[in-house]
């Protein structure tokens, strides 16, 4: 599967509206990647590029940005790539495990988190995270481990 980029008019949709995912059950608008606010770059069968915006609400209460948003934002990032490459195998992926190393403090600006595919398998594909600020200083890693199972019907 080839890298794709945003359309020219760089959508907050993409890669979710060009038909390389499954379609969303819940509006991206309502669910936490929309949250996020998370920008697509680029992605690949290996690999993901994406930006999003330090802002308060992603903070803790003393203005740092907040590390949970790494791991969301690493397992995201993985999870949809996962599902890029595997859900027209009838496969689907989430995580499976999120590790997380804070080497700088962020209070603003722009993140640019880089993710590498780093093993695969049938059953579980391991990725790296590199989160980086606006100027370009290495602020945490992220290792996560997405499960690979067969889609099953959502529960009524």
């Amino acid at each position: 599967m080839r890298g794709t980029k945003p359309p020219r008019d760089d959508s907050s949709r993409w890669p979710w509206d060009v038909g390389t995912l499954p379609p969303p059950r819940v509006p991206l608008e309502r669910t936490f990647e929309g949250f996020l606010g998370l920008r697509w770059i680029e992605l690949s069968v290996d690999s993901a590029l994406v930006q999003f915006e330090v802002r308060d609400e992603l903070k803790q209460p003393l203005g740092l940005l907040h590390g949970g948003i790494y791991a969301a934002v690493a397992e995201t990032v993985a999870s949809v790539a996962t599902v890029r490459a595997v859900w027209r195998d009838g496969l689907t992926g989430s995580g499976l495990s999120n590790s997380a190393s804070f080497l700088r403090p962020v209070t603003g600006g722009t993140i640019e988190v880089a993710a590498r595919l780093r093993h695969s398998d049938e059953r579980e594909w391991f990725w790296g995270h590199e989160f980086r600020d606006a100027q370009g200083r290495l602020c945490a890693l992220v290792d996560v481990v997405i499960a690979v199972r067969p889609v099953t019907s959502p529960s009524p």
